[in-house]
């Protein structure tokens, strides 16, 4: 007689709904980002060659590595000086849900200083929250010690 209060709620507890899901978070596909991302990653780089502040770009909180040292200035990226141009030479990028991840290489130039470096950087990007955009969370750059 005791089986039977416990198959009567083992029955019982079957029968609830599952919790609720929370809601899928909406994937972006490569080709739906590539061009805006890049757009933030030129001026990115450009503000660096430029000695320009850039601090909309990147998020808050954002973590940025130059050639191993932490940075919270300009320029953030490694190798890069002001008075010249640069350029994205090569990148790849990667879509995690709402997560964009950019492995890119680039070369730093001063005709002025006579210069040049070459640079690589992996990048992560996520939307901005208030929409319009995308915003630089993380860098990790570096290049050649001259």
């Amino acid at each position: 007689m005791r089986e039977r209060p416990l198959l009567l709620v083992v029955l019982l507890s079957g029968c609830s709904s599952p919790p609720a899901a929370a809601p899928p978070t909406p994937l972006l596909s490569p080709s739906a980002v590539e061009e805006p991302v890049t757009a933030v990653l030129v001026a990115a780089l450009t503000a660096d060659a430029r000695d320009e502040p850039a601090d909309s770009l990147w998020a808050r909180d954002a973590t940025v590595v130059a050639n191993g040292e932490v940075r919270s200035g300009s320029p953030r990226f490694a190798g890069i000086g002001a008075s010249g141009e640069v350029a994205i030479t090569s990148s790849r990028l990667e879509v995690r849900q709402s997560l964009v991840w950019v492995y890119l290489e680039y070369r730093w130039l001063s005709v002025k200083d006579g210069a040049a470096r070459v640079g690589k950087a992996t990048v992560l990007l996520i939307p901005r929250a208030e929409g319009g955009g995308w915003r630089i969370v993380h860098s990790h750059s570096s290049t050649t010690r001259e």
